[in-house]
C-alpha cells in the first residue's frame, strides 16, 4: 500500500482545482480556489476581515438593532452565525471602525462611540455539575476583567459579574454593552442528567442572568443568544424588556445565507464548483440549494441557507452533510425515540407559535425540540398555524440516518440486512423485504429490549429504517379513499403498505382493496405490490402478512 502524507494530497488537489480553474473560462476574474478564503468555523469578525476571508455583510442589520438601548434575544439552530453575530457586535461597539471598511456600516454610522464590551461565551464548556458552571462563568468574568483591565474582588459568579460592570463604568465613564452568547447551554447539557441537577442549574443560571435587571442603567445594550427560546423558561424574569427578534420578519435573514447573499458573494466559487465537478453553473445552484437552503424563522421571508454547509461545501469542493457531522445530536434522537413520535408525520407538522416556543424539555414538547435544533423549520403560515418540514436534504438525510443508528443499533446500514432491504424492493422482491423488515424489528425489540406499544410507532420504525435506506418512501400517505400507512416508490415497482398491531394480516389486505388505495396508480406502468402485515406484540415480530397484485 502507497500512503501519500497530507501536504502531498493538499498539493495534488491544488493543482486539480488550478487546471480547473485554468479551463473555466472565466476571463480575467481574479479568483481560484483558495480554502483560506472560506471560513471554516471560524467566528470572529475581526479573524476574517484581517484574513481577507468571505464575510457576508450583515452590518445594516447591526447599524438598526443598536440605535436604542434595547435588550434583545435571538434564537437560531447551531453552526448558524449566531457566534458571529456577537462578535461583530463585539467589533463594532469596540469602536473598530478599520474592520467595516466597505460594508454596510461604514456608509450609515457617523459617531463610533467606544463602549466597554463584556462578552460571556458558553459555547466551548462542559457542564456535568453546578461546579462546572459555576467554574465556567468565573472564567468567563475573569477573561473580561482582565481584558478591560478592571479587579474584581467577590469570589461568586452572580456578584462578580454585578461588580464586572458596575466597575467598566467606574473606570471607562461610558455605560456598559452585554453579550451574551449561548446562553443556555448549561440547560442544554444538564437536560438530558438528574432532574435536580438540572434544577440546580437553571436556579444558578437564573440568579445569574437576573442580576442584570439591578445594573439596567448601567447598560448600554445587552444581546443574548441560544438555540433555545427564552419566553417560557423564566431564566430572563429580571429582564423584563428583552425583546425577542427570533421570528420577526425583519430579522429573518440577520443569520444565514439569503439567495441574493449567495449570488453576491459567492457567484464565481459556484462557477469554479461547477468547473471542477464536471457540473453546469445551473446544476450546482439547484444542488446548493436541495442541500442547504430551506431555512425559514418567521411567518413571510425568503429561505435561508445554512452558512457553514455552504462554507464547508465550497472549501471541499463537494456536496457533503457537513452540518449534521459537525454534532450529530444523538440524545436529541434517543429523546425523540422515548417520545415515540410518528416520524412519518413531521412533514407537513401544522405547529402554533406556543409549540414552536415552548420548552423543549426530555419529556415535553418533541416540535419545539426540533423546531428550535434546527431540525424543523418554517414552510408556509397560514391564520395563526406554522406549516413545518425538514428545510433540505442535508438536515432530513442525516436526521434518519442518526435514527436508525439509534433505533436499530445492530442493524449496519451497510450490511447484509439493511443494505439488501433496498435491494429488494429495488429488484421487485416485496417477500424478502418483508422478512428483513422484521429482521429489523427484531434487532429493535431485542436488542434494546424496548416494545413496539401501538401500530403508530410500528410504523415510524419501519418509516424511519426505510428512510434512512435511501427509498423514496412517504408515511401515512393522502388518496382518494383515505391514508395508506406507508408507500415505497422505486423506477420499476410501487409497494403499498399497511399495518396492524395484534390484528391479522386478512384485515390489513382488506383495508387497501376495500378503500381502492392502489387506484392512484392505475395509469402507473410500474409494477403494483399491495402487502397487508401484521405486529403480534406478544411474539414481537410480524405474524404475517399477505402480498397481492
Amino acid at each position: 500500500m502507497i500512503k501519500a502524507d497530507r501536504n502531498t494530497i493538499i498539493d495534488a488537489t491544488m493543482q486539480t482545482l488550478k487546471e480547473a480553474r485554468d479551463n473555466a473560462n472565466l476571463g480575467n476574474l481574479d479568483i481560484g480556489y483558495d480554502d483560506t478564503r472560506y471560513p471554516d468555523g471560524v467566528q470572529d469578525f475581526a479573524t476574517l476581515r484581517e484574513s481577507n476571508m468571505i464575510y457576508v455583510d450583515k452590518t445594516e442589520y447591526i447599524y438598526h438593532l443598536t440605535r436604542k438601548p434595547v435588550s434583545y434575544f435571538l434564537s437560531r439552530p447551531r453552526r448558524f452565525g449566531k457566534s458571529l453575530l456577537v462578535s461583530t457586535l463585539e467589533a463594532y461597539f469596540s469602536g473598530r471602525k478599520e474592520l467595516f471598511n466597505g460594508l454596510a456600516i461604514s456608509r450609515l454610522e457617523q459617531k463610533w462611540t467606544r463602549y466597554p464590551v463584556v462578552r460571556v461565551d458558553l459555547s466551548s464548556g462542559m457542564f456535568k455539575s453546578v461546579e462546572d458552571v459555576i467554574i465556567q462563568l468565573n472564567a468567563q468574568i475573569d477573561s473580561n476583567a482582565k481584558r478591560l483591565q478592571v479587579k474584581l474582588s467577590h469570589p461568586q459568579p452572580i456578584e462578580r459579574f454585578s461588580q464586572l460592570i458596575a466597575a467598566c463604568v467606574e473606570k471607562y465613564g461610558q455605560k456598559v454593552v452585554v453579550l451574551i452568547d449561548e446562553y443556555d447551554k448549561p440547560l442544554l447539557e444538564t437536560m438530558y442528567e438528574a432532574d435536580e441537577l438540572h434544577k440546580d442549574v437553571h436556579g444558578l443560571m437564573r440568579g445569574f442572568y437576573g442580576s442584570l435587571k439591578g445594573l439596567s442603567s448601567d447598560l448600554r445594550f445587552v444581546f443574548v443568544t441560544g438555540i433555545t427560546k427564552f419566553t417560557h423558561v423564566n431564566i430572563f424574569s429580571g429582564l423584563n424588556n428583552l425583546t425577542d427578534i427570533s421570528m420577526q420578519p425583519w430579522c429573518n435573514a440577520i443569520c444565514g445565507i439569503s439567495e441574493s447573499e449567495l449570488q453576491e458573494n459567492l457567484s464565481d466559487d459556484i462557477k469554479i464548483f461547477a468547473r471542477v465537478n464536471g457540473m453546469t453553473e445551473e446544476t450546482v445552484r439547484r444542488q446548493f440549494k436541495e442541500y442547504y437552503d430551506g431555512y425559514r424563522f418567521a411567518k413571510i421571508g425568503e429561505n435561508i441557507y445554512n452558512p457553514y454547509s455552504v462554507m464547508r461545501a465550497f472549501q471541499a469542493m463537494e456536496f457533503s452533510n457537513y452540518w449534521f457531522a459537525s454534532g450529530t445530536p444523538m440524545h436529541l434522537i434517543r429523546t425523540l425515540t422515548n417520545m415515540q413520535i410518528d416520524f412519518g408525520e413531521l412533514e407537513g407538522y401544522a405547529a402554533t407559535q406556543e409549540e414552536l416556543m415552548g420548552i423543549p424539555t426530555v419529556d415535553g414538547n418533541p416540535i419545539a425540540l426540533l423546531y428550535q435544533s434546527g431540525y424543523l423549520t418554517i414552510k408556509s403560515y397560514e391564520d395563526g398555524i406554522y406549516i413545518l418540514d425538514f428545510p433540505n436534504k442535508e438536515v432530513k438525510s442525516g436526521f434518519y440516518d442518526a435514527l436508525i443508528q439509534v433505533l436499530y443499533p445492530t442493524t449496519n446500514l451497510k450490511g447484509y440486512s439493511a443494505a439488501n432491504i433496498r435491494k429488494a424492493a429495488i429488484q421487485g422482491k416485496p417477500q424478502l423485504m418483508v422478512e428483513l423488515l422484521d429482521k429489523g424489528l427484531i434487532d429493535y425489540n431485542y436488542v434494546q429490549n424496548k416494545d413496539i406499544s401501538s401500530e403508530a410507532v410500528l410504523e415510524s420504525l419501519l418509516y424511519g429504517l426505510v428512510h434512512a435506506l435511501g427509498l423514496n418512501v412517504k408515511a401515512e400517505y393522502h388518496i382518494a379513499n383515505g391514508r395508506v400507512d406507508m408507500v415505497i416508490e422505486t423506477s420499476r415497482y410501487v409497494y403499498l403498505f399497511e399495518f396492524k398491531y395484534n390484528r391479522s394480516a386478512d384485515v390489513a389486505i382488506s383495508q387497501i382493496e376495500n378503500n381502492l388505495y392502489a387506484n392512484r396508480y392505475k395509469y402507473d406502468s410500474r409494477t403494483l405490490y399491495k402487502i397487508g402485515l401484521n405486529y403480534d406484540s406478544r411474539l414481537r415480530q410480524i405474524s404475517d402478512f399477505v402480498i397481492t397484485q
